[in-house]
């Protein structure tokens, strides 16, 4: 098997996916910005070939790299890269060579959050009303006295360029300032963040999952410069998971991982916001395999080299990340935080610039089979003085 994998050195511990898949004996040709002496020595043992372009964003450099290897080794059977920005980009390649996968007129419902929605009513899973913004008239009569509403970009990722309208001059606001592509605005809901996370085999089954709780919402971290944290649930709430089975199948998610947000709201109900082809961001990947004591890199290579895509496991642990920003003054050092809690703390390590303003600048993995224990590591990590 011939497999294109896009970025295969970012972020660093995704590498282990190429490495994992060189062991099942699969071909991996890799894609990325970097001259071959600046990847990981094991990055570069695991890839049969490396392709520098320019730019990753540059999508015809990409394509081209893509028929370089399509010319010079065969047939390409896969194209991955477990990354939000090169999902559609993958796509694209796939499209191009006639490759296994979602070709770009598939993804349109991750691309677009309106198509989204679509995706959810055919569910049957409960979320915010939402409209593609029109003009002022429009959004009046949807919002209907009933503030606050959420305004995003249709298309995007991430906290930039969305908007908390409170009033009829919050909306004025952001017509005058904002963009000229498409932004959808959606009913504001106020609840706690929890996922529906996991990986599935060609055949569109569910063959490993979990479920976290998070402290806060990217966007609101973001805008209050908030540490970040969140844990993976032994139980897995039966609604999450009825709700999150039924939209993996309607979107038809095939030999991938799945990022499913729901709020959870103050009556008890759950409403789906959001779907991603992907794993979570962060080290929530190691997450998986501390919870577990399994290896999901390994696992997810498996599959893609045609093995049995079932595996035993158990959620064992909770886990949480806590992240950590260096703008504050802490109660307890890093060594006194090893000190203290010992083999709870499993893993640390600094996080990419790119993450800082999410993720923090260091970032911790804490396990326990006891909640309880679980939120007292996380208060040690984030106590101020």
């Amino acid at each position: 098997m011939n497999l294109v994998y896009l970025s295969p050195h970012y972020p660093s511990h995704y590498s282990q996916f190429v490495e994992a898949l060189a062991r099942h004996g699969v071909r991996v040709f890799g894609i990325s910005d970097l001259p071959d002496e600046a990847l990981d020595p094991r990055v570069r043992q695991a890839l049969s070939g490396h392709y520098k372009v320019e730019r990753l964003e540059n999508h015809q450099q990409v394509i081209d790299a893509a028929g370089f290897f399509h010319e010079k080794v065969g047939e390409i059977d896969r194209v991955e890269s477990h990354l939000e920005p090169w999902i559609e980009l993958e796509a694209m390649v796939r499209d191009a060579f006639n490759v296994t996968g979602p070709k770009p007129e598939q993804l349109q419902f991750i691309k677009r959050k309106s198509l989204m929605k679509e995706v959810f009513k055919k569910a049957g899973v409960p979320a915010a009303r939402g409209i593609v913004i029109k003009d002022m008239q429009q959004c009046l009569d949807f919002i209907n006295d009933h503030y606050p509403v959420f305004i995003k970009p249709d298309i995007g990722v991430g906290a930039a360029d969305t908007y908390t309208i409170r009033s009829e001059d919050d909306l004025k606001k952001f017509f005058a300032g904002k963009q000229d592509y498409d932004y959808f605005m959606e009913e504001f809901v106020d609840g706690d963040l929890q996922s529906f996370d996991g990986l599935t085999d060609k055949d569109n089954n569910i063959v490993f999952c979990t479920s976290h709780v998070f402290s806060n919402d990217i966007h609101k971290v973001v805008k209050n410069n908030e540490n970040v944290w969140y844990y993976s649930q032994i139980d897995i709430p039966a609604e999450i998971e009825k709700y999150g089975r039924a939209v993996v199948k309607a979107a038809d998610v095939r030999e991938k991982f799945f990022h499913i947000e729901f709020f959870k709201l103050k009556n008890g109900k759950y409403q789906v916001l959001e779907i991603n082809m992907r794993p979570p961001g962060g080290l929530t990947t190691h997450m998986f395999n501390f919870a577990c004591d399994i290896d999901v890199y390994d696992w997810w290579a498996s599959i893609m080299a045609g093995h049995n895509p079932k595996r035993p496991f158990s959620r064992r642990y909770h886990c949480a990340f806590i992240g950590r920003k260096h703008d504050r003054s802490y109660k307890y050092s890093h060594d006194q935080l090893y000190a203290k809690w010992g083999e709870r703390i499993v893993h640390s390590q600094p996080m990419a610039p790119i993450e800082y303003d999410v993720m923090g600048h260091w970032g911790y993995l804490a396990r326990s089979a006891n909640l309880d224990e679980l939120k007292k590591i996380i208060r040690d990590l984030t106590w101020e003085d």
